[in-house]
């Protein structure tokens, strides 16, 4: 059984806190990093997601879009010659994958359509996204999107003033 995002940071992982910019109620604002080939104007475009020809996987931590909690790591989410840019999204209830990884699960499902359904029924169980941690800090967040069945993960990113693309 997983547990609700904000009591394991709470109780679970104080370093998480570094990472928490601003707390208002229930919601919590992470600043974080993505990486991409080129510059692009939000929004998000979840179809980009697996397919072939753009560079990304097909979606190890669920339907969404990606980020990396730590400017480090953005480099292995864009080639060579790619940019990056620091947003800050909005996420009320992530799922720990470090203690119950479903996008790893023995399927006789086809991937995409396995993390599709499982994406879904996190979506409906309340989760907004899920995370990963590497050395007790957070490395990848996912901020779910699934336009199809009523969930934008595009409401949940912020652009940052005076933030901008810039080369890795």
């Amino acid at each position: 059984m997983a547990i609700k995002c904000s009591f394991y940071i709470n109780r679970n992982m104080q370093s998480f806190k570094e990472y928490l910019t601003e707390v208002k109620g229930k919601k919590l604002f992470i600043d974080v990093w993505h990486g991409t080939k080129k510059p692009f104007d939000l929004p998000f475009k979840e179809t980009l997601q697996g397919k072939k020809g753009v560079g990304n996987d097909e979606g190890f931590a669920g339907k969404g879009f990606y980020f990396y909690a730590q400017e480090k790591y953005v480099k292995y989410a864009a080639p060579a010659g790619g940019v990056k840019r620091k947003f800050k999204i909005e996420l009320k209830n992530a799922y720990p994958l470090d203690e119950d990884d479903v996008f790893s699960k023995d399927t006789d499902l086809p991937y995409v359509k396995y993390r599709d359904q499982e994406t879904l029924r996190l979506l409906q169980e309340g989760y907004d996204g899920s995370y990963r941690t590497i050395g007790g800090k957070i490395e990848e967040v996912c901020v779910f999107s699934y336009k199809k069945k009523g969930f934008d993960g595009n409401k949940k990113i912020k652009l940052i003033k005076g933030e901008e693309w810039e080369k890795i």
